[in-house]
């Protein structure tokens, strides 16, 4: 739900007010976020108070909608209003705190107290080059000009900015480097210590192996997403770490639900792995309830693995088995052997969650040559002719 703004009103001399409008937290010290304004009550007015309200009342109206252009506005504010409309858009918990992380600790000791209207590309530039010249990676930099190209894009929507001047900056360029992909050897090397030293993990790596799912919507399973009869594992949230270091559900990457197949080895794994489970409760004297998750701390399922400790997990697991790898990689080896196989791209995009199959090109791009070349071999049989004589 959006969040409700506040603000306050003061009296600073006779007939001045300053308006605040208070839209959040920043930064460890827990210093408002706030929009000010000075006015004046005209004269003749009777009650400056009801006046000041008033004022006070459009004035968070404007923070609402992002009307409050006064040409004064700095970065650092259009920021906050910015991360207010992105929690209050519903965007991702996870990836908001990564916003606020890049904002405060990149953006705003550069850029913060620019003015908006004052703000060039040049500037931006200047930021990326300082940035790469720290050590930075292109990918990082890219992410910096994302946000603030964002921000920006929202502002000019919003009239806080005549034009995008981050469209006229230049970050450096991405090479983007070959996805390296275990081998079927170096896979089933890894799933074999998984399931020797750790049995829940190890079918957490299994199922993700065979199913291509991101590692929070891994941790999110739980057994009633599993029909049994029709071989189908739904996939509709995501947990995620909170602050603290708790753990919280938000929907998928691409906020869809989708239904994966499993076949016949996936259901085994699943079979044995349930009752490992269902042996351990009964030795506790409990009972597991059908929306338990799937792969707990908990005897009962009440509380999912967290994703970071799945990527320890599968990083000493990969170690031990003498292969250079990480968890993401078997997301990839997914996809790879789908799309070599033959599986058309769109098909393979839906197991994975990709929103658009064009994204699943560009990702698995490098594997499509051996399929191209397959095909040729296949119109060249098509249109074989026969030899000089004839048939």
């Amino acid at each position: 739900m959006p969040r409700e703004l506040t603000g306050s009103r003061t009296e600073i001399r006779p007939g001045v007010w300053k308006l605040r409008v208070y839209i959040g937290l920043r930064g460890a010290n827990g210093s408002p976020k706030q929009v000010t304004r000075t006015v004046r009550v005209p004269p003749g007015t009777r009650d400056k108070t009801a006046f000041a309200e008033r004022q006070l009342a459009k004035l968070v109206n404007e923070v609402s909608t992002g009307n409050i252009s006064s040409g004064r506005e700095t970065v650092g504010e259009l920021l906050d209003i910015w991360l207010t409309h992105c929690e209050a858009s519903g965007r991702s918990p996870t990836t908001l705190r990564k916003y606020r992380d890049m904002a405060d600790r990149i953006v705003r000791p550069e850029l913060g107290k620019v003015r908006l209207s004052r703000l060039t590309a040049r500037q931006l530039d200047a930021l990326y080059a300082k940035l790469t010249a720290k050590g930075n990676k292109a990918t990082t930099v890219r992410r910096v000009h994302a946000l603030i190209a964002a921000a920006l894009h929202q502002g000019r929507k919003w009239q806080m900015v005549a034009t995008n001047v981050a469209q006229d900056a230049s970050p450096p360029r991405v090479h983007a480097a070959p996805i390296r992909v275990p081998s079927i050897e170096e896979v089933r090397a890894i799933l074999t210590e998984a399931e020797r030293v750790e049995p829940a993990l190890g079918t957490l790596l299994a199922v993700g192996t065979l199913t291509g799912a991101r590692r929070g919507e891994l941790c999110a399973l739980r057994w009633s997403d599993l029909d049994w009869s029709e071989g189908l594992l739904t996939i509709a949230r995501s947990v995620y770490e909170t602050e603290g270091g708790g753990w919280a559900e938000k929907a998928t990457k691409t906020h869809q639900i989708r239904r994966v197949a499993l076949d016949e080895l996936g259901l085994a794994v699943l079979r044995r792995y349930r009752t490992v489970v269902d042996s351990l409760a009964k030795q506790l004297r409990l009972s597991l309830p059908p929306d338990a998750f799937m792969f707990s701390i908990s005897p009962v399922g009440s509380e999912p693995i967290r994703p970071d400790v799945v990527t320890k997990f599968t990083a000493r697991i990969a170690k031990a088995a003498g292969v250079d790898t990480h968890l993401h990689a078997l997301r990839h080896f997914s996809a790879t052997q789908l799309i070599a196989a033959g599986h058309d791209v769109r098909t393979v995009a839906g197991r994975l969650g990709h929103a658009d199959a064009g994204i699943t090109l560009r990702v698995y791009s490098h594997v499509l040559p051996s399929r191209d070349r397959e095909a040729a071999a296949t119109l060249g049989r098509a249109l074989e002719l026969s030899g000089p004589d004839g048939p």
